[in-house]
């Protein structure tokens, strides 16, 4: 971790936990801070630096990867620079759970605070999107998973303004943990709206704008969650969304919030900038307009699946995208029983807080919503609005 400064709004090594419990949420606290603390720790023992051209054994290619388009790269403030194979990078051992084979994958994919070492490290940057620890390693990874799932579906919901179904939930059918979140989470003084935001993976993703009128500066937030039952999918909505407005509210306590500039990564910035009242209008294709209505039940669920990990991935590689998982455990997560992953899916749309770099030259990003039943828009015509999700 020598090139983590601790400094700014860049993703520190701190965990959030929110639950209807005290005893819960410091756990998923205490679990989360697990989590970035293993992301960043690597031993370079572990690396293989060599130039994809040169290597002979089986490696997934940053070709693979999302990529910055055309006109991104000639942006001054972008950060990323076009892949070369015949540049050294970084290497670390992974496991395709699609094709049941080792493989090496970019290193610089996988770590958080990774200081690139050649040119072509820079191609994309660490994200803590599908990290995840448990003390059984199925869940872990499976959670590892639906983050990655989720982000992408966060993603494409943005950039191409998607007019996500509205989900119409009636608590009374809720299973009792689900709906007192659904309860604790729909307040008078807030309103909370729900979409479908499922992709063409097939797993269920819920989005969430939660209204509040009477916070000028915290008039709208928004996030989402993918679950394999979606009734979850909304407890943990809830209980998200009050985690997000607390970490918010305290960020506007100093003043009201600016647009962050757009080379620079800010990770509750634009969110904070989004909230405020007089920013209501960009969320006009989620908020205004007639669009499909549907119950929660209508959305898929995996939960009844023998083997729901395996669905899942056999869903992802019916859409050409291969899940691969890299073991982050460290020392000290061992001790205590727990394992950390990282789970890559290089076909998938990342969550970019830096929107200068927004991946915009991915095929994914025009292919999936075609597949969704949605209309795709061009490069040209993309949500220039900065992402609003935390």
């Amino acid at each position: 971790m020598r090139s983590w400064s601790g400094s700014g709004d860049t993703g520190n090594l701190d965990g959030a936990g929110s639950d209807l419990t005290g005893e819960r949420a410091r756990l998923i606290s205490i679990a989360e801070a697990l989590e970035r603390y293993s992301i960043c720790s690597w031993h370079d023992t572990d690396l293989l630096t060599a130039a994809e051209n040169d290597l002979d054994q089986g490696c997934v290619s940053p070709t693979r990867w999302p990529v910055c388009s055309a006109n991104e790269f000639a942006q001054d403030d972008c950060g990323l620079v076009p892949y070369d194979p015949a540049v050294p990078i970084r290497w670390v051992r992974a496991w395709s759970l699609t094709r049941r084979r080792a493989v090496l994958v970019p290193a610089i994919a996988v770590y958080l605070h990774m200081t690139p070492q050649s040119p072509s490290e820079r191609f994309t940057r660490g994200i803590t999107t599908g990290a995840a620890v448990h003390s059984d390693l199925r869940s872990a990874v499976l959670g590892g998973l639906l983050e990655v799932v989720e982000r992408d579906a966060l993603t494409l919901a943005w950039l191409q303004r998607l007019r996500l179904p509205q989900i119409e939930v009636d608590p009374e059918l809720l299973e009792p943990s689900a709906r007192a979140c659904h309860t604790a989470g729909a307040r008078r003084h807030l309103e909370v709206r729900l979409f479908d935001a499922t992709t063409d993976f097939g797993i269920p993703v819920v989005y969430a704008v939660q209204l509040s009128p009477h916070e000028e500066q915290l008039a709208q937030i928004v996030g989402a969650t993918c679950d394999i039952d979606p009734e979850r999918a909304v407890g943990k909505l809830h209980r998200e969304l009050a985690s997000v407005r607390v970490a918010l509210r305290a960020g506007l306590a100093t003043g009201p919030a600016q647009r962050p500039e757009d080379g620079k990564v800010s990770v509750v910035g634009s969110a904070a900038y989004n909230a405020s009242a007089e920013r209501r209008h960009v969320f006009a294709h989620l908020l205004e307009g007639e669009r499909e209505r549907r119950s929660l039940g209508e959305l898929p669920d995996l939960s009844a699946e023998t083997d729901p990990l395996a669905t899942a991935v056999s869903r992802l590689a019916a859409r050409g995208a291969e899940t691969l998982v890299v073991d982050i455990t460290t020392d000290e997560a061992r001790q205590v029983g727990m394992h950390a992953v990282k789970v890559l899916v290089p076909e998938a749309m990342p969550l970019s807080f830096i929107h200068s770099e927004r991946y915009l030259g991915t095929p994914r990003l025009y292919d999936a919503p075609t597949a969704m039943g949605y209309e795709s828009s061009s490069e040209q015509s993309l949500n220039p609005e900065p992402q609003p999700a935390a």
